[in-house]
């Protein structure tokens, strides 16, 4: 069970599940605490859903906006005719309308090929391959990370204990 149930000191709204077993309830905007049984019920449901449908349409009311809110499906019917692809656009069109080529940005997103390695994973992976601090900075140099953020996260993995270097060999553990 689910009410929509409102502050008697600064009018919010605000569900509270299963009122009838709780005692007290606090205002998400004020704080102050409220004995349930004593709090104004605008609405009662056994569906969440719907108790939300209704604090949206006590708010909107409180803000004068009730024709715009009428206007406007549910959320639900929101969310599916966005699934479904009814409304929006989608995101190759978003990107081409910017001013980006969508085959470009896939491209550059694509975790195969190696083009979206994070400054983290670059000096990671340039532990594994380089053994000492100037090859591996070189290594994540040339993919990209700038060389004093390269230094920065070498030193980083060392203290959190990620990697080691013994003898002036790197490793990662």
């Amino acid at each position: 069970m689910y009410a929509v149930v409102g502050c008697t000191s600064c009018g919010e709204y605000w569900l509270v599940t299963d009122p009838d077993e709780q005692d007290s309830a606090t205002c998400p905007g004020c704080g102050r605490t409220h004995q349930t049984a004593k709090l104004n019920r605008f609405h009662t449901s056994a569906d969440r859903a719907a108790a939300v449908e209704a604090r949206a349409a006590l708010l909107a009311d409180k803000r004068g906006e009730s024709d715009s809110f009428a206007a406007v499906p549910d959320a639900g019917e929101l969310e599916r005719a966005v699934e479904d692809g009814e409304t929006g656009v989608s995101e190759r069109e978003y990107l081409d309308r910017s001013g980006l080529d969508p085959d470009a940005v896939a491209e550059a997103g694509d975790v195969s090929s190696g083009g979206s390695q994070s400054r983290d994973e670059i000096v990671r992976e340039a532990i594994r391959e380089s053994s000492d601090r100037s090859a591996a900075t070189a290594y994540a140099t040339a993919r990209g990370v700038p060389e004093d953020a390269a230094r920065n996260l070498l030193e980083r993995l060392l203290r959190r204990g990620e990697a080691t270097e013994a003898g002036g060999e790197l490793r990662l553990l």
